[in-house]
């Protein structure tokens, strides 16, 4: 009997050092696909560390991380909620840009697109797709486009919201909407380049989508870790492949 103890204990201290670290990770739904691929890379290197990443609109997650949802990493689409979290001292480290955020005008019917911005006026194009601007960064930005070149009466009845810029592109996907202002980082390795258009990034505020370590992380060692990674070159390389304008 002390013999099969004994070898259950060299077993299980074996095993130890394979447990693998867990973190929950907060990610903005326009990084989805970037991000999918640097996790993948990380493991790589790191296989026996579990990152569960949530993608969702910036300002849900903000609700969810302030009635007590236990996000370690929170990377907003912007940096306005960041800040938010690391003044209300909910954050072990000042945010971080990891990401410059770009729109674009996309649509599946290559004649609008042609027609540029105008095309939102348009008569044929009866709905627009744009995220949520009270939950979404992306959204804030579109409706500073709309109103910086002065579309916005002439749209204002043609607006449909995704409750995240990932749903926005899905509306003009399934035909729910003619046309929409998305996230380049969603569209730019899945679709034609005559299916968008990239919007002047003087006629929206600059995106810098940002980062904090929450205080859920403070004794985790893989979150500091794995933001450490996020900046990277090799994962600065993935963000910009996936239409997102690099910040190192």
């Amino acid at each position: 009997m002390k013999k099969i103890i004994s070898t259950v204990a060299v077993v299980l201290s074996l095993s130890v050092p394979l447990l693998a670290d867990s973190i929950n990770v907060f990610a903005a739904s326009s990084t989805k696909l970037a991000m999918n691929k640097i996790v993948e890379k990380f493991k790589a290197i790191n296989p026996n560390d579990e990152i569960v990443i949530t993608f969702s609109s910036t300002g849900k997650a903000y609700a969810q991380f302030s009635n007590g949802f236990a996000y370690d990493i929170f990377m907003a689409a912007d940096s306005s909620y960041p800040a938010k979290i690391y003044e209300d001292k909910n954050a072990i480290t000042k945010p971080e840009v990891y990401a410059l955020g770009v729109v674009a005008l996309f649509s599946t019917n290559k004649e609008l697109i042609k027609k540029g911005l105008n095309a939102l006026s348009d008569e044929s194009v009866k709905h627009i797709s744009i995220a949520n601007p009270r939950l979404a960064p992306y959204g804030v930005a579109a409706m500073e486009i709309l109103k910086n070149h002065s579309l916005q009466e002439a749209t204002k009845s043609k607006l449909v919201l995704g409750d995240n810029i990932a749903q926005s592109v899905q509306f003009v996907d399934s035909g729910a909407a003619e046309i929409g202002l998305v996230a380049y980082s969603l569209i730019k390795s899945s679709r034609e380049s005559d299916e968008f258009m990239l919007i002047d990034k003087k006629r929206y505020a600059p995106m810098q989508q940002s980062f904090v370590l929450t205080k859920y992380a403070k004794d985790k060692p893989l979150a500091k870790k794995f933001a450490e990674f996020i900046l990277t070159k090799e994962s600065q390389d993935i963000f910009e492949e996936f239409g997102f304008g690099r910040v190192k």
